[in-house]
């Protein structure tokens, strides 16, 4: 019968102990699997940046996402041009 591989930490590759991240790892754990969600989304196709506007605003959620653009879009031209006339 073949032993089963070492256990070892998703990110790094360390050895672990009934966790799925090392310690160092584990502070970063969150960002880990939001990173792996948002690869996953991108390769499906989905637009999961619209969910998350609709969970922190609701029926505002387009308005707001709106309004963050333009003033965003704003901001880089005004950077844009300071730096083309720098």
């Amino acid at each position: 019968m073949e032993e089963a591989p070492p256990k070892r930490c998703e990110h790094c590759g360390i050895r672990r102990a009934r966790r799925r991240y090392c310690r160092p790892c584990g502070r970063k754990a969150s960002a880990l699997y939001n990173r792996a969600l948002r690869r996953e989304a991108k390769a499906a196709g989905e637009k999961y940046w619209l969910e998350w506007w609709e969970k922190a605003f609701g029926a505002e959620a387009t308005e707001k996402r709106r309004e963050y653009q333009r003033t965003y879009m704003r901001a880089y031209r005004r950077r844009k041009r300071e730096r083309s006339a720098a």
